[in-house]
């Protein structure tokens, strides 16, 4: 995809989720209301610690609690993996360092950690995956960098914007035009990227 603003169903896309935002202003959501409203409790809790000069002495518990949704206050069932993550701490620290060094493109930093989404084959940490590695990004950086999870696979199915391609070239490009289209979108609906993933959720939530 070389200009994601242009994408033909990008204004499709635009529609269906204001439809979303202006169906939550009349009904309510809770989980959407407990995820918009902790924003900047968790963004300041979790800056810090996942900040480049903290992640030298991230601990454990730190982590692992990281991974709560009552802590995090976004996403579920990342717990179920948190044992796995922290057996090698070392490791996952070096990881962490490489996934938010902003001197080296978020396309490579992606590829060098997860080349292939699914599967541990060539991965630097076997289960660290898309659904945690892109929150950690959206947490320090975000203005910059969306999420990319289950989720976020079924509401960009549902709004056309999903391309073929994505499931078998490398994981750190997908990541990149995903990324642009999240933009494009946050652009339009005049909304940020924390907010674009819980709509996704929404989203999700209505069709099932």
């Amino acid at each position: 995809m070389k200009n994601n603003s242009s994408h033909p169903n990008i204004s499709y896309a635009a529609l269906k989720l204001q439809d979303v935002l202006e169906n939550l202003s009349v009904v309510p959501d809770e989980e959407y209301i407990d995820i918009t409203t902790h924003r900047d409790q968790s963004l300041n809790k979790y800056q810090m610690i996942f900040s480049p000069k903290h992640i030298p002495s991230l601990t454990k518990i730190e982590f692992t609690e990281f991974l709560l949704f009552r802590n995090n206050h976004h996403w579920d069932s990342l717990h179920r993996i948190g044992k796995y993550l922290v057996e090698d701490m070392d490791l996952l620290r070096k990881a962490l360092s490489i996934l938010l060094d902003e001197s080296i493109p978020v396309e490579d930093r992606i590829n060098q950690l997860r080349p292939k989404r699914h599967g541990a084959k060539n991965a630097m940490v076997s289960y660290l995956g898309m659904p945690v590695l892109t929150p950690i990004l959206l947490i320090v950086y975000p203005e910059k960098y969306g999420v990319w999870n289950n989720t976020t696979d079924q509401g960009l199915k549902l709004t056309r914007l999903w391309e073929k391609h994505w499931d078998s070239q490398p994981a750190g490009k997908t990541y990149f035009e995903m990324n642009q289209i999240y933009h494009v979108l946050c652009s339009i609906l005049k909304i940020d990227l924390w907010t674009l993933d819980a709509l996704w959720w929404i989203l999700k939530k209505k069709e099932i």
